[in-house]
């Protein structure tokens, strides 16, 4: 068993700048959802203003098809070369990437290859955090203390939050500081210029950060070893893959849904301004990132299973009840359910690194990781604005959001009675 302790300055900046790593990295890839409407207008433009989302949603999507091709890539480097080249470099494509989106010209600029740029663009963004999402928990909870893996875990989560965070709060400057004309012409095209911010994180983790011990330990036997990280993955831990997915559900559907798909939600459909509802996203969100430690706490100290199943009751009995609500578009109505479920998401992040990369063995854990993460998020998360809009388009039902939620919770529940960590928690 490998045992040692994160007390030296060095150990407690690898976790923090991994996690530093993790909220720029997001906040390129969440920038997106926050400009769909101006990005549909500028990249598909259409008489029907739905098919116009729909299709900025449908980009959207397309980024997450690649995640497993980057889990794979990524995830083979993080269990052969080592966590902390395959972390560096998946942040430093996400910058380059998210940098071009600000600058590529629009349709009425060069008409069909407009979209098509967007497309190929976000497919890199999309093989790129398929490297740092699941692969950045395994970084720094390979290098905290046996009994603080939840609160190092969710420190991490709090990254991620606070790269979807800090979207939401550039989205709020720029919505307040220029006219709609000006947003839509040239000010949308700011915030993904900042994304080259993140270049400067990879270029950290490689250059001054350490390779997590598990990792050096391990590496001794690799050389050993013929069969490809995840052979041994779908060879010997398919119900873990199963039970692992079922859980994520709750994260990529959930923040999905009730945070990045939100604002367009509530400015479309309840007709609430669009500055109230990018103040409530970003307020709540704020609040969600203050909770998630907390619970990360809370699962290091009375196990993972009753922060997971607090979660799954909330989503169960909630989802409709709030999307009744978020559908008469009242402010303080609306902010009040959404800020519940702040709470309810950062019980999901505050346990949800932990539960991923202890399911897995070490020889195998970026791969999983990454890999379990990631496909959720391309077959769900991806495809949740998308599925909602289309479930609303087609039920005529403001509510018919809450019944995916609802079903999502049906499965974490089934995934979380079987599951056996690598610690006794």
């Amino acid at each position: 068993m490998i045992t040692h302790e994160v007390t030296t300055r060095s150990n407690y900046k690898n976790i923090i700048a991994g996690t530093l790593a993790t909220m720029f990295e997001w906040y390129d890839y969440a920038v997106y959802g926050y400009f769909a409407v101006i990005i549909g207008k500028n990249f598909f433009p259409h008489a029907d203003k739905v098919m116009e989302l729909m299709s900025a949603f449908a980009v959207f999507a397309t980024g997450f098809i690649m995640r497993p091709l980057g889990a794979l890539f990524f995830g083979y480097m993080g269990d052969r070369l080592g966590r902390r080249r395959a972390l560096s470099l998946s942040v430093v494509m996400m910058a380059i990437s998210t940098c071009l989106l600000g600058i590529i010209p629009t349709y009425h600029q060069i008409g069909i290859l407009a979209p098509i740029f967007l497309v190929i663009i976000r497919l890199v963004q999309g093989l790129a955090v398929g490297g740092n999402y699941g692969g950045s928990f395994v970084f720094a909870i390979e290098h905290a203390q046996e009994d603080k893996k939840g609160f190092a875990g969710s420190i991490v989560s709090v990254g991620v939050i606070v790269g979807f965070l800090m979207g939401s709060a550039v989205a709020v400057v720029f919505s307040n500081l220029l006219s709609e004309n000006s947003l839509q012409e040239w000010g949308w095209r700011i915030p993904f210029l900042l994304g080259l911010i993140a270049l400067f994180a990879g270029v950290y983790i490689k250059k001054h950060t350490e390779e997590t011990p598990y990792f050096k330990s391990m590496k001794k036997t690799i050389s050993k070893r013929i069969r490809l990280p995840i052979t041994s993955l779908f060879k010997e831990h398919k119900q873990k893959i199963a039970q692992a997915m079922g859980f994520i559900l709750f994260d990529v559907v959930g923040i999905y849904i009730l945070f990045s798909f939100m604002t367009t939600y509530l400015t479309t459909y309840a007709k609430m301004p669009m500055q109230i509802a990018l103040q409530m996203n970003t307020v709540n969100l704020l609040c969600m990132v203050l909770f998630i430690p907390v619970f990360g706490i809370a699962a290091d100290r009375i196990g993972y299973k009753k922060i997971m199943y607090f979660a799954a009751t909330a989503f169960l009995l909630f989802s409709y009840p709030a999307f009744v609500i978020f559908s008469h578009g009242n402010v303080v109505e609306c902010w009040l359910m959404q800020l519940f479920f702040a709470v309810v998401m950062a019980a999901v992040y505050g346990v949800l690194p932990v539960v991923i990369v202890e399911l897995f063995p070490v020889d195998v854990r970026y791969s999983a990781s990454s890999f379990v993460c990631n496909v959720s998020a391309a077959i769900f998360g991806g495809t949740a604005p998308w599925f909602s809009t289309w479930l609303i388009y087609k039920t005529e039902l403001l509510t018919s959001p809450a019944f995916y939620l609802m079903l999502v919770s049906i499965f974490g529940f089934i995934a979380i009675q079987g599951m056996q960590f690598v610690s006794k928690k």
